[in-house]
């Protein structure tokens, strides 16, 4: 297509397309992908409604990538969006693979708007993330270079999620930010995808004074598992760096709030090299720096755990350094309890 003359934002978009069009059409791709996540032991994941070309809003972005996975929960019949902790725990009983669906912007999609709060909610998304990486109405991103807090506008969008039982997401937002919604909102807040910045200081982690007022708060943590996060300038970081982040987070908050976050994006090596290159200037777009992110592919995982479908690695290692309870609560037990906290 980019040969054709079509641009890249193009071609990116005809590949999603292209994919919930497989679902809608061909039982053997559905079968292909179930297939996958029963091989990888995968029952339940949280995903994110992107934005994937540029010179759309986020709010129609994400409109319009909310609008392929109603597609693929239409097309297959073993995939469930799953907007409660209950439907969570009969999903992760059945055969079915179970979708959370979340925002990483939330106060850029509702474009100054509560009520839009509402409409993600009713399309089904329960996990909101205040901000990405910079300043949005809501309150201040990581890698913003000030430090502007939670909005009075932000406050009223934490009251709404809350009110409507979602989950208060601060992964993205800055330190001031991170600490004034944890210290306001009714309800536990989430860390759900971070790193520690006392293992590796990098601005997609969260400093020791955040972590000890989510532990104060009676919040969770999920371990971030993308090598320029936890392990910034690094040639082929292995799990243990994980696990020092994962202990560290364990140490502060207790074995029973914290959890696995992988980020991972589903690329891998057989994507055509030029849209991996591209999307590589997408996310450093969006605000990540380019030193770490050209380091690395997007595809690159850490050791053994390379892909998604490598998710029993993870859990063999788990399982040796932990016992069994410990073990099975952070492969998703403990984020699950702490979604019944929040509600």
């Amino acid at each position: 297509m980019v040969a054709a003359g079509h641009s890249k934002d193009e071609c990116w978009e005809t590949i999603w397309d292209y994919e919930v069009r497989q679902f809608e059409t061909s039982q053997r791709f559905r079968t292909e992908v179930k297939d996958r996540y029963d091989d990888a032991g995968v029952d339940l994941l949280s995903v994110t409604p992107w934005v994937h070309e540029t010179g759309v809003s986020e709010r129609d972005g994400q409109r319009r990538d909310l609008s392929r996975w109603q597609a693929r929960f239409d097309a297959a019949d073993w995939l469930r969006k799953v907007t409660a902790p209950a439907e969570a725990r009969r999903v992760a009983a059945s055969d079915e693979v179970g979708i959370v669906l979340n925002t990483q912007n939330v106060g850029a999609a509702i474009e100054g708007s509560v009520n839009e709060v509402d409409v993600l909610y009713n399309e089904g998304v329960r996990i909101f993330q205040l901000t990405y990486n910079y300043q949005n109405g809501v309150g201040t991103g990581c890698n913003d270079h000030s430090e502007g807090g939670l909005s009075t506008f932000g406050r009223d969008v934490v009251d709404r999620i809350t009110e409507l039982g979602g989950v208060v997401d601060v992964s993205h937002c800055g330190k001031q930010t991170t600490l004034d919604t944890i210290a306001y909102a009714d309800a536990p807040v989430a860390v759900t995808h971070a790193g520690c910045q006392a293992v590796a200081d990098h601005y997609r982690g969260k400093s020791d004074e955040e972590i000890e007022a989510l532990a104060e708060a009676d919040g969770y943590m999920g371990i971030v598992g993308l090598p320029w996060f936890i392990a910034p300038g690094v040639d082929d970081p292995t799990l243990d760096v994980f696990f020092e982040h994962l202990e560290h987070a364990r140490s502060i908050l207790g074995t029973d709030s914290v959890g696995i976050a992988t980020d991972f994006y589903p690329a891998d090596t057989q994507f055509p090299s030029e849209l991996l290159a591209y999307y590589k200037e997408h996310i450093i777009g969006l605000g990540f720096d380019r030193e770490n992110v050209e380091q690395r592919t997007i595809a690159d995982g850490l050791g053994m755990f390379e892909t998604y479908t490598d998710w029993p690695v993870i859990r063999g290692e788990l399982e040796n350094r932990f016992e069994p309870a410990e073990a099975a609560g952070i492969l998703g037990g403990n984020f699950l309890e702490y979604w019944e906290r929040a509600r």
